[in-house]
C-alpha cells in the first residue's frame, strides 16, 4: 500500500475544504488525521500483538467522510474511495477500507455483527467528536445560528447531556467507553465553569477569596 500517495490524495481531496459551512477549513481531512491515530492508539492498547491491518485502518480513516453530506456519505464514500484508491492499493486492502468506509456509521446493537478492525475504526470515529472538538464545535454552531451565549450554555448544560448514553452505548469496547467517560467527565467541568464565568461569576470564588 503506497501510503505516501493516500496520504497526499487525501489532502487534496479535503484539506482546503469544509463539509458544511459553519466548520473550519480541512474539518474532515483532520478529523481523518484524528481518527487515523485514534484508532491505531486503540488496537496498540486493545489487540497489541496485531499490527496486520494499521495501513487499512489509517487510510479508512483519512477517507471515511470524503463524501460527507450525501444522501448516504457511508457508501457513497466506499464507491468514491475504490475509485480513487485503486492504483495504490491490492484488491485485498482495497476492499478491506472500503469495508470499514461503508459500515462505519452502522453500530448494531450487541456489537457482534463486525470485526475487531471495523470496530476499532466506529470507536475512534465516535471519541474524536467528544471532548474538546465537541466545545469547539458548539461554539462554530452556535455563531453561525446567531445564538446568544445563553443559549450554548444550555445546550451545554441540558442538550448534550441528554445524548451522551445512547453515544456511550454505541461504543464497541470496555476502554472505549472509559475514555468516553473521561471526555463527558471534562465537558462537565467545562460546562460548569463557563456557566459561572459566563454570568460574569469566578470560579472557585471561595477558595480564591481566603
Amino acid at each position: 500500500m503506497d501510503m505516501q500517495a493516500i496520504k497526499a490524495l487525501a489532502s487534496a481531496l479535503m484539506e482546503s475544504k469544509s463539509s458544511h459551512e459553519f466548520k473550519d477549513k480541512g474539518n474532515k481531512y483532520y478529523h481523518g488525521e484524528r481518527v487515523a491515530v485514534l484508532a491505531l492508539k486503540l488496537r496498540e492498547l486493545i489487540l497489541p500483538d496485531d499490527n496486520s491491518h494499521d495501513g487499512i485502518l489509517t487510510a479508512a480513516a483519512w477517507f471515511h467522510d470524503l463524501m460527507n453530506g450525501t444522501h448516504n456519505h457511508a457508501v457513497e464514500g466506499a464507491n468514491k474511495a475504490k475509485e480513487l484508491l485503486q492504483p495504490h492499493c491490492t484488491a485485498e486492502e482495497l476492499s478491506a477500507i472500503c469495508e470499514i468506509i461503508r459500515v462505519h456509521d452502522d453500530r448494531p446493537p450487541g456489537h457482534e455483527r463486525y470485526s475487531s478492525y471495523i470496530k476499532l475504526h466506529q470507536d475512534a470515529d465516535h471519541l474524536d467528536h467528544f471532548g474538546t472538538y465537541d466545545i469547539m464545535m458548539c461554539f462554530l454552531y452556535a455563531a453561525s445560528r446567531g445564538e446568544s451565549i445563553i443559549d450554548t450554555r444550555n445546550w451545554l448544560s441540558h442538550g448534550r447531556p441528554r445524548e451522551n448514553e445512547r453515544y456511550r452505548a454505541e461504543l464497541n469496547f470496555e476502554l472505549s467507553r472509559k475514555i468516553f467517560d473521561e471526555k463527558t467527565e471534562f465537558l462537565r467541568y467545562f460546562t460548569d465553569r463557563f456557566a459561572v464565568e459566563s454570568a460574569g461569576g469566578i470560579w472557585n470564588e471561595e477558595r480564591l477569596a481566603q
